[in-house]
């Protein structure tokens, strides 16, 4: 995800679909990563894996308080000014950003911490020192829109590109945001699949090293399929808008009515990956599926 998205030519009857999405996936994201945060805070000794949790959890909570009642003004017809083409709109996309470069970062840790089963974890600070390096990596790929956005004649946002700028701009977002991550990220689990077939023919260990190992190895086959199962999502969620940017960008005039129709839909599909975090924490994890149990019931039972 990367321009921003143009609502000038949006039907009536796309404009009631889309405005019942956004309210569906606004309310479902919402209230997940709101829970998440209070989950995590809950827990006294927190580990790097929640930190990071932590961090696609406000990432996610950012976009979608942002990003869907904006885009619902925007189906609505008002007009925005200069501001919110230039700085809310890119900010919007380099929340898209941080998830990835952070699904990206906890793949080669957790590989890092299977290959050396027996280091200590990362020190917080460190893991805030990196958080805080997502982020702004994240910002900084977005410098380009911030630099050629600007409002059109509907009062909607557009781009103002040099002939092919547009062109180089669209690859160079597809690579960092979706092919490179996915790649480093698909390494990483080969690894940990490799090195977790090597382990099981080690007979090298006296029993309480073993005992240790597989405490760990326990945890961090959970967290693996956690995570495996956020990057399958993600990359599906986000597939269909990153083939609209390179079909508007390189596909033929004569089918570019159809891509800016179908680029106008998959923001959906964009954002939905901010409601799925929250439920697969909960499908996974015994702790986070115990403790949404607990909210539920403070929300929905009534106490004598």
């Amino acid at each position: 995800m990367g321009h921003p998205t143009n609502f000038s030519t949006v039907t009536e009857t796309e404009k009631y679909i889309k405005l019942g999405l956004y309210v569906i996936t606004f309310t479902v994201a919402v209230g997940g990563n709101s829970v998440v945060p209070l989950v995590l805070w809950k827990r006294k000794r927190k580990s790097v894996n929640d930190l990071l949790i932590l961090n696609l959890s406000v990432s996610d909570l950012t976009l979608m308080l942002l990003s869907l009642p904006l885009n619902t003004f925007l189906l609505g017809g008002i007009d925005f000014p200069v501001f919110f083409c230039k700085i809310v709109s890119p900010f919007m996309t380099a929340t898209f950003n941080v998830s990835i470069f952070t699904l990206t970062f906890m793949a080669v840790y957790r590989w890092r911490v299977i290959v050396n089963s027996l280091r200590p974890e990362m020190r917080h600070r460190h893991v805030i020192a990196w958080i805080i390096v997502i982020w702004i990596a994240g910002c900084l790929l977005l410098l380009p829109l911030v630099i050629v956005a600007e409002n059109d004649e509907t009062g909607g946002c557009r781009e103002s590109w040099k002939p092919y700028q547009s062109r180089v701009y669209t690859l160079i977002l597809f690579t960092l945001q979706y092919m490179l991550p996915l790649t480093i990220i698909a390494g990483a689990y080969m690894l940990i699949g490799i090195d977790i077939g090597k382990a099981k023919e080690r007979h090298d260990f006296n029993a309480q090293d073993r005992f240790a190992l597989e405490a760990r190895r326990k945890e961090d086959l959970q967290i693996i399929k956690m995570m495996g199962l956020i990057v399958i999502l993600f990359a599906l969620c986000m597939l269909p808008i990153q083939v609209a940017w390179l079909m508007t960008d390189f596909g033929a005039d004569k089918d570019k009515e159809f891509w800016n129709i179908f680029l106008r839909m998959a923001d959906i599909a964009a954002y939905l990956h901010a409601c799925v975090h929250p439920i697969v924490y909960g499908t996974i994890t015994k702790y986070f599926r115990r403790e949404y149990m607990k909210y539920a019931k403070t929300v929905f039972c009534c106490k004598g």
